[in-house]
């Protein structure tokens, strides 16, 4: 089977505000990456590609989002319109000393209240390493909620602190094994460095990038040698489309059961976990 016809769950995608998705489209014009980002857009692309349900994970961005309180309100509105549609993930700020005192009181009432299902972190936009001790007290939380935990990795610039590298998550995968964490874009050009440590790893934004430089045969062996069992649907919509996406995918050597882990059946057991 195709994978534009496989059940998927995508477990990283991006919604905006509608009044955020304006102040790209005055400034950016119609045709620009985020002006894609809005609810309706994507739930037709959902029946046209069978995504049975959809993360929605924050950009940690001030630029796109607001304070982490409204940015899980967002998602949480979302979620209850369409509650068989989406899930959500959790944003956390780093106002100060917020991150140590506030941050896991702010999840626990993202999960509890909000009813949102596992934490986003992103070291970049938040200005500090993946490994940063302030982290500690919002992950002791997440591991008593016992949610999962997404981290962005992905290099932002050429030549500057990468504070999202993935031997720095390994790190706080060591020191809090309850917690089942995911790392995003299979961390980027330092996949080996995910592959060696890091435990699942969701495929968003970077594949394209991978056949681009290494070509078909080579992004199969560097999927291959995480393995299907490691492996978790993700785009980064809007950031990629999914033609583009199943296209690639297609030309994977994958078999049925391995797909289906890959699509569904990996994310589905991490969230079934949490319970």
């Amino acid at each position: 089977m195709d994978w534009k016809k496989i059940k998927k769950i995508d477990a990283h995608i991006h919604i905006l505000p509608e009044e955020k998705q304006l102040e790209f489209i005055k400034y950016q014009g119609e045709e620009c990456t985020w002006a894609k980002a809005d609810i309706e857009t994507y739930i037709n692309l959902m029946d046209e590609y069978n995504i049975d349900k959809a993360i929605l994970q924050p950009t940690n961005d001030m630029y796109m989002y607001y304070p982490a309180r409204k940015t899980n309100e967002f998602h949480a509105e979302i979620i209850k319109k369409y509650p068989n549609k989406f899930i959500a993930f959790a944003d956390i700020n780093a106002n100060g000393s917020y991150i140590m005192d506030e941050a896991p009181y702010e999840l626990e009432y993202a999960i509890k209240e909000l009813g949102l299902h596992g934490l986003k972190l992103h070291p970049s936009n938040l200005a500090m390493d993946a490994d940063d001790l302030r982290l500690v007290p919002v992950l002791r939380k997440a591991a008593e909620l016992k949610v999962p935990v997404m981290y962005h990795s992905n290099p932002c610039m050429m030549g500057f602190h990468d504070n999202c590298a993935p031997d720095k998550i390994n790190k706080m995968i060591m020191v809090f094994p309850d917690i089942q964490f995911i790392t995003a874009h299979m961390g980027g050009m330092k996949y080996l460095d995910a592959w060696s440590g890091c435990t699942w790893v969701d495929i968003s934004f970077v594949l394209p990038e991978f056949v681009e430089l290494y070509g078909i045969e080579q992004t199969n062996r560097i999927l291959r040698m995480f393995g299907a069992e490691r492996l978790i649907f993700g785009t980064d919509y809007p950031e990629r489309e999914y033609e583009l996406y199943c296209s690639i995918l297609d030309k994977m050597d994958f078999t049925e059961e391995e797909k289906r882990k890959i699509a569904y059946e990996n994310i589905n057991s991490i969230l079934l976990m949490e319970k």
